[in-house]
């Protein structure tokens, strides 16, 4: 029979407030939130670790309920059922109903993770904004990028946001981050053709083909590149616009030159 909490004072319920809230936590524990059945299930398939789920459903017959959570369990995962109370007190959404998972972090680091040898790769430098980086997540496996480097991060990757707005990508899609200097000796390394975008430069997306081995860079939301990319031997491209808007967000910027990769492959 599943466990059950009803009390939103459980101590089990508590932890997973800390580690949607806090990035420490999350670190100490080596442990990260996830709300959603389908993000679960992506992550699931990804091979990731998940020690426990909690679950609060509508008012349904225990064999339709059976059949909810078969899977997880079939996975070996610890199911726990809660109250809505509780489940609301949890949720990153304020739902009373729904799928909160403890997941286990990964290492990111960049010596750690293998890369495809061809294949367009996202580099991010200082992203701030962990929807955006979720959105990019989903951007780059549509439109089959073989990866993303974050290079010198100002958000957590392990943000509930990121999880939410990749709809679980994250745990799929080869992931790493670095300094600066550790990112540009990789893509020099790499023999990608290295591209970065700005609103300074003659040439435009469609101008010249973009080979498909290629390292796309892009900036912060804020600031965009600074000095150090500036000063390094790239090739430097900038998306058309047509109206007063003097940037895009960095997400659509990402979706623009992929799109462009891809269109540029079958012509």
């Amino acid at each position: 029979m599943n466990l059950f909490i009803d009390s939103p004072a459980n101590s089990r319920i508590k932890e997973l407030v800390k580690l949607r809230e806090s990035p420490r936590r999350r670190k100490d524990r080596g442990m990260f939130f996830v709300e959603g059945k389908s993000e679960l299930q992506f992550l699931v398939k990804a091979g990731r670790v998940i020690s426990e789920i909690y679950y609060s459903l509508p008012d349904i017959d225990e064999t339709r309920e059976d059949d909810e959570t078969l899977e997880f369990k079939n996975a070996g995962i610890q199911i726990i059922k809660v109250s809505p109370a509780a489940f609301a007190k949890a949720s990153y959404r304020s739902s009373e109903h729904g799928w909160i998972g403890m997941v286990s972090t990964w290492d990111i680091e960049l010596e750690k993770i293998h890369f495809p040898d061809a294949g367009p790769i996202v580099v991010l430098d200082e992203v701030e904004k962990p929807g955006n980086l979720g959105a990019i997540l989903r951007s780059v496996e549509a439109f089959g990028g073989t990866g993303v480097i974050l290079s010198e991060p100002a958000v957590d990757f392990f943000n509930p946001n990121v999880v939410r707005s990749s709809r679980g990508l994250m745990g799929s899609l080869p992931v790493a981050k670095g300094t600066k200097d550790d990112v540009l000796t990789w893509l020099k390394s790499s023999n990608r053709s290295i591209w970065a975008t700005s609103s300074h430069t003659d040439l435009q997306l469609g101008d010249s083909t973009m080979p498909t081995s290629t390292a796309l860079i892009f900036g912060s939301e804020k600031h965009g590149l600074g000095e150090f990319w500036k000063n390094q031997d790239l090739q430097w491209i900038k998306i058309p616009m047509k109206g007063t808007a003097s940037s895009l967000n960095l997400n659509v910027s990402v979706a623009c030159l992929l799109y462009e990769l891809n269109r540029a492959q079958k012509t």
